[in-house]
């Protein structure tokens, strides 16, 4: 509203100033007239040299300055009078003798009159100011109210945008682990994956043993969790030792379960403040669908009269002087058609690619494009925990939601979980759920051996290790 004040204001002066400018000679030598008539000479002089200024051959104007300046002229002193004069004695006449000859004529003598011309002044009448034309007023009422309710529109379009965001931000949740913001329907963090909302069907039982250990929440989900990535360290150093060499590419692959998808997130966001980490899920159905993601991602400007391309990103890559690390997971599942451009981004000088997928991913791209399996400088092989890693597993997820150390759990009963797990992370979250369900049954805090009721059918963990 400040704005607007302002504006009327301004627009009301300029509105009283304009009548009031004269812009040629003719009008300041007729307002110096008028000050001449009013006795105002000062005023009349300045008008006069203002007029000159403007047009220095402007005759009217010097004759009435040099009026002004004749009648303001000081006047001159008085005369001094004359001492008197004393008679002197009168001499004697003697009479001459007369010359009684005519005299010759004499021409008369003609003066020439040196009088200077005294400037011919004529008075004019007082000049009125010229007024504004009417539509000229309508013309600058019009734009002051057009001005005006834009100014109006956009404080109205402040507003809203800040009452949105203000309603938006009440609808957030706030991560209690990495206070990231997630929307108000999620049910996991978008960036850590914990939990968000609160439980629901827990019963009385359950939230008495939670509460008793101390935990926000079931810790053995099947949720994703970078942060918590544990195991496989001389996989993990091979492949750190070759992204950072920029040999080429790099293959991990595994069975179902054993930590690929982990592992490929956790890379993205160990790695995204040197390089330009990007993870896609599993390859698109074309590939103008990843660079869509990818320029998303980036925050790139699209191009409107075309679609992205490949030389896109490559540009992009050389403005920011960072390389570009894609993590694709699912990679098992590329086609043919997804292959060649993918080979050609490959190809881009700062570009290198970490896939991840099934163990028939290896014999698929050797088949669909050996030459871009001839670009993958490493294979990594992604099998089981040992059982040190599966003991570091289960205390990191405890220790995640509030708990202490590896309670409820004994080692005796982390060797049990091992052995029925076979080292497989995700079967090892399973087992441990099962075995967290079946204590809060059974109302126990300690859990020194696996019960009975919590060993997990057979040909569900042969399922596993397929």
């Amino acid at each position: 509203m400040k704005v607007i004040k302002i504006i009327l204001v301004f627009c009301f002066i300029f509105c009283l100033v304009i009548p009031t400018l004269a812009q040629t000679a003719e009008e300041y030598y007729n307002r110096a007239v008028n000050k001449y008539f009013l006795g105002d000479n000062d005023g009349a002089l300045n008008d006069l040299n203002e007029s000159l200024r403007l047009d220095p051959t402007y005759q009217k104007a010097k004759d009435l300055m040099s009026e002004i300046r004749k009648d303001t002229a000081p006047t001159p002193p008085p005369a001094p009078t004359p001492a008197p004069q004393v008679e002197k004695p009168k001499p004697e006449l003697r009479i001459p003798q007369l010359d009684l000859r005519p005299a010759p004529a004499l021409k008369p003598r003609v003066e020439k009159k040196t009088e200077g011309k005294v400037p011919v002044f004529t008075p004019q009448r007082m000049p009125q100011v010229t007024p504004i034309p009417q539509s000229l007023i309508q013309q600058l009422l019009f734009w002051m109210l057009v001005v005006s309710a834009l100014i109006v529109l956009l404080v109205i379009r402040l507003f809203y945008v800040n009452l949105k965001e203000a309603l938006d931000r009440r609808k957030y949740q706030i991560c209690t682990e990495c206070r990231w913001s997630n929307p108000g329907e999620s049910e996991f963090c978008s960036k850590c994956g914990a939990r968000l909302k609160p439980w629901t069907g827990v019963s009385a039982a359950q939230r008495k043993w939670y509460s008793k250990l101390n935990w926000k929440r079931n810790p053995f989900t099947l949720d994703i969790m970078p942060d918590l990535f544990t195991g496989y360290q001389t996989q993990v150093e091979a492949i750190l030792e070759k992204i950072h060499s920029r040999a080429g590419h790099i293959l991990v692959y595994g069975n179902k379960g054993v930590g690929k998808t982990t592992l490929l997130k956790w890379l993205t966001e160990k790695l995204k403040d040197e390089f330009m980490t990007i993870y896609i899920p599993r390859p698109t159905e074309n590939f103008e669908e990843l660079l869509d993601f990818m320029a998303d991602h980036f925050k790139m400007k699209k191009p409107k009269d075309r679609h992205l391309t490949i030389y896109d990103i490559e540009e992009m890559v050389s403005k920011t002087h960072k390389n570009l690390l894609v993590l694709l997971d699912e990679a098992h599942e590329f086609t043919e058609g997804f292959e060649r451009p993918l080979r050609t981004m490959g190809d881009i000088n700062g570009v290198k690619f970490v896939l991840g997928g099934l163990p028939e991913v290896r014999e698929k791209i050797k088949k669909v494009s050996p030459p871009f399996y001839d670009r993958i400088v490493l294979e990594e092989r992604l099998e089981h925990l040992t059982p040190e890693e599966t003991h570091n597993l289960i205390q990191k997820r405890i220790e995640s939601v509030g708990g202490a150390g590896i309670a409820p759990f004994t080692h005796e009963a982390i060797e049990n979980i091992f052995k029925m797990s076979q080292g497989i992370p995700r079967m090892l979250l399973k087992v441990c759920d099962w075995i967290i369900t079946d204590a809060i049954r059974h109302d126990l805090y300690v859990i020194g051996s696996v019960p009975e009721a919590a060993v997990a059918p057979e040909e569900e963990i042969k399922g596993e290790q397929k």
